[in-house]
């Protein structure tokens, strides 16, 4: 009998949408379609199509088309206004008096604190006082102080507009904060900013708060272990480093530092235990109240406690609702706990706030959590059956994997979209979530409960050391995985919406097929393939076009080029960058941009020169993507930046090319010439000694890339024999007048010049006198502060020049697969 009930199988039942949630869905596709209106339309009829073939009665259509304008137009009304236009005295990027209240307080790694004003006014040239409309983001790094919400503060700051880099696919750093009613940012570093506290309001919630993380930094050691227990407790990722960021995040471990649901899962495994315990010393009441019941509500207070002082963070808020309703449903004896729990929970969070619906960490939350509840109980029909020890470890590991496995696979999509990243390293989360929930988060929970109790501060203060201890075993474990390279990050092509869409059909109708009741999927299988392969053969239609384009990528004051020949050959020409530790332009602008819709692959990378705005960037470009050959001046960066990218090019096999004057590229339909410096040019610095390239198709000079060159670079140039020649300019050092001289140009003759520089930075680029002469000689001047990436586009053989920027404002052509992209 035992053997028989082993070999049993519950059958698989893929739960199905209750109408309700259906409608819902309608409504979220209106809410996303202020931002993406095709593709939430074309997703609304997928979801109908699919209804009509899996309901006996299928919705009404015009009900989903009436839902899904009501959460059009409730998001609109929602919407926070767009920024006000820029005043003119921020054009000088004055320092400036700045009154306002904090609203809110954001703890970031790397000793960073965000710090969000309301009620903002500034004291502006001239003395009279102007109030700004939005909120004022202050990041402040190496602060002095952390303020309290409520707090007035009086600082002097350089003020601009909130922006974001603008190139096709890539974040929308603006459209993010203006969600969160956004409109203005600062910088500063350090203590010498001049700043003037008013009182804080002295709330008790704060004072807890700023208690238990002043408990756990004095209690936990002083290392990243400890900052990692401090992150998990309360929140607070301030003294974490960039290293154990991006170790996390090789590793496929970065979710366990952002507060979310599964930490309100490992601290409600608490209340489990608790009521395990009472039901032991106390059978009876489990008679009163079962013990699922029991773990509800003895779980509930840690859950609530431990939101709370999460500071608290908006996931960890909605992953208490999340709780809360899963909890409700349990105690009201309902079936499909996770999933219906889920959409209820999600239901109210989107009802309360429909923009949060663009909110991230909601949309992995969900993703993840749905993934789970329709795809585990067809991992659990093959997990081990028996009820011996080893048989339950074993199924319990497996079944660990399994929830893992689910949680990836519904989020392989939406982690290649964002990210573009995939980390097969579902194994590391099976030994790192069993000891970071059983482990350290009991242990660090407990000890600091007892750590605010005066009697029984001791104790507490051993149980939080042991925990960041823990922590510290276990970061040197991952270290010592990451040197063995078993950590490893793959960077992807990062899929359109339709392939998205299209995996998602494809999923869904396989889990139909092994459903119990399975039905009729071949025609909407077939659909979910076509939309998953179509992108592809339209994206390889654009490639084959005879046409050659130059792009100069918005990287702020940087310089990207990205050169694109027949074929769909792409030839990229620096890669940007900056000074910061904790953000990788290379990975999450140029390399964001370069897999939007393509796959993580280039011909070749120039390097202008060795300097960081030119330089950061590549390094993740040759350390993740495909790359043939790696091409340079004969310098590599020093510092920092030069041992990444030394590592980088150790782990990809490519050794750097040096490339002189006289040098000629041919690559395929095009040629790079390479025209300086030459062989024995004795630069004054480095800037002068940076590759100056020119792009040739049929004899016709296209574009000139002069990297950072100036007025000693230009003077070489200009004794050229060899012609300049080009219709496109890129201006030697972003726009710098050390590159300006008249007889450059005259020799050049283009007929666009295009400046990479960042907006309102604080060089003046591009310069006044560059634009005073290229004006003069009528050439058309744009920059990548104003427009965003830069194209220009030669199209069918001909040499005629079109030029377009990312706002899609055609100057004087049109972009190719608009609704595509």
């Amino acid at each position: 009998m035992s053997a028989g009930r082993e070999q049993t199988r519950t059958p698989y039942n893929l739960p199905g949408l209750l109408p309700w949630q259906v409608y819902f869905f309608a409504f979220v596709l209106g809410i996303f379609s202020i931002r993406h209106p095709l593709a939430s339309a074309s997703v609304l009829a997928a979801l109908w199509f699919a209804d009509s073939r899996f309901r006996a009665w299928p919705l009404l259509i015009n009900a989903l088309i009436v839902f899904f304008f009501a959460g059009y137009g409730y998001a609109l009304l929602r919407l926070p206004e767009p920024p006000p236009a820029m005043s003119a005295w921020m054009e000088t990027r004055p320092l400036v008096s700045v009154e306002g209240t904090v609203k809110e307080v954001l703890s970031r790694p790397d000793a960073t604190t965000r710090i969000i004003l309301g009620d903002v006014r500034c004291t502006v040239p001239g003395g009279s006082v102007e109030h700004l409309p939005g909120r004022l983001l202050w990041t402040w790094k190496y602060p002095k102080l952390t303020p309290e919400p409520g707090q007035a503060v009086r600082a002097k700051l350089r003020l601009r507009p909130v922006r974001g880099f603008r190139n096709p696919g890539v974040w929308d750093y603006a459209w993010y904060w203006r969600l969160r009613g956004v409109s203005w940012q600062a910088w500063t570093m350090g203590g010498r900013v001049q700043a003037e506290w008013g009182e804080p309001p002295g709330g008790t919630g704060w004072r807890i708060r700023r208690a238990v993380g002043d408990t756990v930094v004095s209690a936990a050691p002083q290392t990243q272990g400890g900052a990692m227990l401090l992150a998990l407790l309360a929140g607070d990722r301030f003294h974490l480093s960039p290293e154990t960021m991006d170790l996390t995040r090789r590793a496929g471990l970065a979710h366990t530092l952002a507060l979310s649901g599964l930490h309100v899962g490992f601290v409600a495994l608490l209340g489990v235990a608790l009521a395990y315990g009472l039901g032991f010393v106390f059978p009876s009441l489990l008679l009163r109240l079962p013990r699922p019941r029991l773990m509800v509500l003895l779980a509930l207070p840690f859950v609530l406690g431990y939101a709370w002082l999460g500071q608290p963070s908006a996931s960890l808020t909605r992953a208490a609702l999340m709780y809360c309703s899963w909890g409700a449903l349990l105690l009201l004896g309902r079936g499909r706990i996770l999933l219906d729990g889920l959409l209820a929970a999600v239901a109210v969070i989107v009802l309360w706030n429909p923009l949060s619906a663009f909110d991230l960490s909601l949309q992995f939350s969900a993703v993840a959590v749905a993934g789970i509840a329709l795809m585990f109980p067809l991992v659990r029909r093959v997990l081990p059956k028996g009820s011996t020890p080893g048989k339950r470890v074993c199924r319990w590991a497996l079944g660990l994997l399994g929830v893992s496995l689910c949680a990836n696979v519904a989020l392989l999509p939406l982690m290649a979209w964002y990210f573009g990243t995939f980390t097969p390293n579902l194994l590391l989360n099976v030994l790192w979530l069993p000891l970071l929930g059983l482990v350290v988060m009991p242990l660090g929970v407990a000890g600091l409960l007892l750590a605010l109790v005066p009697w029984t501060s001791s104790a507490g203060f051993v149980l939080l050391k042991t925990s960041g201890q823990v922590l510290d075993f276990m970061l040197s474990m991952l270290h010592w995985v990451a040197a063995h390279g078993w950590t490893p990050l793959f960077t992807v092509l990062r899929p359109l919406w339709l392939e998205v869409l299209g995996f998602t059909i494809l999923l869904l109708c396989v889990l139909v097929a092994l459903s119990s009741r399975p039905r009729r999927v071949g025609a909407l299988a077939a659909f979910g393939l076509a939309l998953l392969v179509l992108p592809h053969w339209l994206v390889m239609g654009l490639d084959a076009q005879d046409e050659v384009r130059v792009s100069v990528l918005d990287v702020g004051q940087g310089q990207s080029v990205l050169v694109t020949a027949p074929g769909g050959r792409r030839y990229l020409v620096d890669g940007g960058g900056t000074n910061s530790r904790t953000f990788d332009i290379g990975r999450a602008v140029v390399g964001a941009a370069l897999t939007y819709g393509r796959p993580p692959r280039v011909e070749a990378v120039f390097m202008s020169h060795a300097d960081i705005d030119h330089s950061q960037g590549l390094v993740h470009i040759l350390d993740a993507f495909d790359c043939d050959v790696f091409y340079t001046n004969g310098d590599l960066p020093e510092g920092r930046v030069g041992r990444a990218m030394r590592s980088a090019l150790e782990g990809s096999g490519l050794a750097p090319r040096t490339l002189v004057r006289g040098d000629v590229l041919e690559a395929g339909d095009i040629v790079f010439q390479v025209l300086h410096p030459a062989r024995n040019f004795d630069a004054s610095d480095s800037n002068e000694n940076s590759l100056v390239l020119r792009v040739i198709r049929r004899g016709h000079g296209l574009a000139l890339i002069p990297g950072d060159i100036g007025q000693q670079g230009v003077h070489d140039l200009l004794a050229l024999e060899s012609g300049l020649r080009a219709e496109m300019l890129v201006l030697p050092h972003h726009g710098s007048e050390t590159g300006c001289s008249r007889e450059f140009y005259e020799q050049v003759g283009p007929k666009v010049a295009v400046a990479s520089c960042g907006f309102l930075n604080r060089y003046g680029f591009p310069a006044d006198e560059v634009r005073s002469v290229l004006r003069r000689w009528g050439v058309l001047l744009l920059d990548t502060a104003t427009g965003g990436m830069v194209t220009a586009r030669w199209k069918d053989g001909s040499q005629s020049l079109e030029m377009f920027d990312n706002n899609k404002e055609t100057i004087n052509g049109l972009l190719l697969g608009d609704l595509l992209f």
